[in-house]
């Protein structure tokens, strides 16, 4: 049964939500979780551990986007990019 418990990061009361791991290492994540994390069908996610138990799911984009521009190549790194594209056509 479910039980009304306070969010991680004291947003309110959430529903707690269990779901069993099957025999092919699959899980259904209840479609209210997956709304409330700006998931939908067809989003490519990472998947990692982080500790016993635990498992997180990033979207690939907040990724990119996370880590766009970190690298500091002076414009470098783009030029070559647009070299190779060119070179392709």
């Amino acid at each position: 049964m479910a039980q009304n418990v306070k969010g991680r990061f004291g947003a309110g009361p959430r529903r707690r939500r269990t779901t069993k791991v099957s025999s092919k290492n699959q899980v259904t994540i209840p479609a209210s979780e997956l709304r409330a994390a700006g998931l939908k069908s067809g989003d490519v996610v990472r998947v990692e551990a982080l500790g016993t138990g635990r498992v997180v799911m990033t979207r690939i984009d907040e990724l990119i986007a996370r880590h766009a521009g970190s690298l500091d190549t002076g414009g470098r790194l783009r030029r070559q990019i647009e070299e190779l594209r060119e070179e392709w056509r």
